[in-house]
């Protein structure tokens, strides 16, 4: 049977607690102290009242698997070692969104996870997030670039002239990565398994070790098939999110083509990766993506600060609200 031990000591027990206000205190900060937000929210309510509340109960009914489907993706890469049961790996996938609100770039996946990790797995469960976060990250790549390049063409002004080249170098990027996290490291790593495991670490390299160690033990569990689901679960994802975002785009009255729609989402997931800030801090800045982006359809300002905010609030500050609860609680 798993047992789960968590570090009660009064330090890490302050520390939860200090950590949930300060996320609970910039969610409340962001969502409801802005200068629009009664604006926003008169929208939404006259959204409410037309045949458009479809799109919005089909956002709504998609968030938890967007969820659902990170946790999966996250547990290909920590079955192959560890008996986590689904529930706690599912309560660590939302500790992770509750402690990325203020951090960026999604970094605080590592944080909330290692918080709700047991004991003795800490190491393993940061490494096995950098895995699932890779596969991630290169869907977003593969995907957020072309849409890039079709935006700029389905507006007739690209300001790439030769997009042959500028496709062959994404190509070059997207599959020399894949082959880095894959291929690469796993080999070094089993190259250099009997000096990892038995050599005379000495002075700051000894403290390398045991991170080598673990990652080549962890690195030994994976084959390829385990990446191949990884990316498997990364395309649900980004599929999942773009079916979100084009029916919050439709609630709020924004008609757009679908490839013109699939363009600026996948446009707008790359930028917004690319903003070093965190959640909370970062919404106006999304907005101001968004605006950017639709703005080339001549959609009302309102509406995609609306559609913007909504998503948030939707995809990440609720379960981010849940998340703050397996921070705090006590197994």
């Amino acid at each position: 049977m798993f047992k789960n031990t968590r570090n009660t000591s009064p330090f890490w027990v302050l520390f939860r607690y200090l950590l949930a206000l300060a996320i609970i205190w910039g969610l409340y900060t962001e969502l409801f102290r802005r200068n629009n937000f009664d604006e926003l929210w008169g929208l939404f309510r006259q959204s409410l009242s037309g045949t458009a509340l479809v799109y919005l109960l089909l956002c709504c009914f998609l968030m938890p698997f967007n969820w659902l489907l990170e946790t999966f993706k996250w547990r290909v890469f920590t079955q192959p070692w560890s008996g986590m049961p689904f529930s706690q790996s599912w309560h660590a996938v939302l500790a992770g969104v509750a402690a990325s609100m203020l951090l960026p770039n999604r970094s605080g996946d590592y944080l909330g996870r290692w918080l709700v990790a047991p004991k003795g797995q800490k190491a393993q469960i940061m490494l096995a997030t950098i895995a699932s976060n890779y596969c991630q990250f290169l869907v977003l790549l593969g995907m957020g670039f072309p849409s890039l390049l079709w935006l700029g063409y389905y507006t007739k002004n690209s300001p790439i002239e030769q997009t042959g080249l500028f496709l062959s170098f994404i190509i070059v990027l997207f599959v020399g990565l894949l082959l880095l996290g894959v291929v690469v490291i796993p080999q070094l790593l089993h190259h250099y398994a009997d000096r990892i495991r038995a050599g005379a670490w000495q002075g700051f390299f000894k403290f390398l070790q045991m991170p080598l160690q673990q990652g080549l033990e962890i690195t030994e569990r994976y084959s390829w098939r385990t990446f191949a689901s990884g990316f498997g679960f990364a395309w649900l994802r980004y599929g999942l999110y773009c079916i979100q975002y084009y029916a919050i785009l439709r609630f709020y009255g924004i008609d757009l083509p679908l490839d013109a729609a699939l363009a600026g989402v996948g446009s707008i997931y790359l930028l917004q990766t690319a903003i070093p800030l965190p959640p909370v801090l970062a919404l106006l800045a999304r907005g101001e993506i968004a605006l950017l982006i639709w703005g080339i359809w001549g959609a009302n300002a309102l509406s995609i600060l609306a559609a913007s905010y909504t998503l948030f609030v939707l995809n990440l500050a609720f379960p981010a609200l849940l998340g703050l609860f397996y921070i705090v609680k006590k197994w």
